[in-house]
């Protein structure tokens, strides 16, 4: 596939600086790019890098000066590069239809422009949209609702009752609705308890590989439209998902949290159950969220606090060894028979 700069510039509503013609093939790193193909500088810290590049042309944000290739200028660089990755590698046209090898309840109601992959299994009353695609050894419990053009990767799981809003994409090994973690504990014996509600994804989710959502106890999970939640996450049981959020690997969601719209919660961090989160709640790397959070804030730590807070507490632990070694001199000092107190 070939593009010009100026179609590509076009295509973003940048502008192409140097040689429009210039005939474009690929996107490539900077360390891998040849005078066919298009690289990107979105980080100014790989501005060296971008210089000795042999790419063709490169996507540049507005106030790059001083490089030698062809230039793609867009305001936004990094959501150019995404449409552009688009035009480039558009997704694989899947046969519409069922496979033959797929196991369809005859009360499923599948669009016609939908595609069912080999081996999957569609339960009673199913609906799936148009233009979606679900691909292998997918199945879809009873009840189930897919929205239109939604992608299924590969051995997704939804359970009974599980909806899934137009638009979502759902990558291979993603459970949505299993039975939530609940027990009542009696005489030293844990007793299930029946999670008889369901999950909902509204509409242009995605959840990545080997995430998963359970369902609630009585009610609804559920993820709020174009929240992006990444592998290996899990939201548990009755937990309500805002608009908007990003979910990064490993994060964890107990029970009944309620997170507000466009909250960031980053890899290995964890939300206590049954707290409220604030929108445009930002929750950092590896912190435990133990109490709710107003909305706004910026928080670290275990517990989190503050981010400010947190950073004057991290300055504060890499001096201990410092203060420990005064203080044993203090104390030694004081210990000297020859020490007078001016007391």
């Amino acid at each position: 596939m070939a593009e010009t700069l100026a179609s590509l510039a076009e295509l973003v509503g940048g502008e192409a600086r140097g040689d429009p013609a210039r005939i474009l093939r690929r996107v490539r790193a900077l360390d891998a790019a040849t005078a066919e193909d298009l690289s990107f500088l979105t980080n100014r810290r790989y501005l060296d890098q971008a210089r000795s590049s042999k790419a063709g042309a490169l996507l540049v944000g507005e106030g790059v000066e001083g490089l030698p290739q062809d230039l793609l200028v867009a305001a936004e660089p990094y959501l150019a590069l995404a449409r552009i990755l688009n035009r480039f590698t558009p997704d694989p046209e899947q046969p519409q239809g069922v496979h033959s090898s797929a196991v369809v309840s005859e009360s499923a109601a599948i669009s016609t422009s939908a595609s069912i992959g080999p081996y999957c299994v569609i339960g009673e009353r199913v609906s799936v949209g148009e233009g979606t695609r679900i691909g292998a050894h997918c199945v879809l419990g009873d009840d189930v609702v897919v929205g239109s053009g939604c992608t299924l990767h590969p051995r997704v799981t939804l359970y009974a009752r599980s909806e899934v809003g137009a638009r979502c994409i759902l990558h291979s090994g993603v459970v949505v609705g299993a039975d939530g973690y609940g027990f009542a504990t009696s005489g030293g014996a844990h007793h299930k308890l029946p999670h008889i509600g369901r999950a909902v994804l509204e509409d242009d989710v995605e959840v990545g590989a080997n995430s998963t959502i359970d369902r609630a106890l009585l009610g609804e999970t559920r993820v709020g439209a174009g929240t992006k939640i990444d592998d290996l996450v899990m939201v548990a049981h009755n937990v309500q998902v805002g608009r908007g959020c990003l979910l990064v690997a490993q994060a964890g969601i107990a029970g009944s949290a309620r997170l507000g719209d466009f909250v960031t919660v980053a890899g290995q961090s964890g939300i206590i159950g049954h707290v409220e989160v604030g929108d445009g709640v930002v929750v950092a790397t590896k912190s435990a969220v133990l109490q709710g959070v107003d909305k706004g804030r910026q928080v670290a730590g275990i517990p989190a606090v503050d981010l400010p807070q947190w950073r004057r507490q991290q300055a504060l632990i890499r001096r201990l060894g410092d203060l420990r070694a005064r203080l044993l001199r203090l104390e030694r000092e004081r210990e000297r028979p020859d020490y007078e107190d001016e007391e």
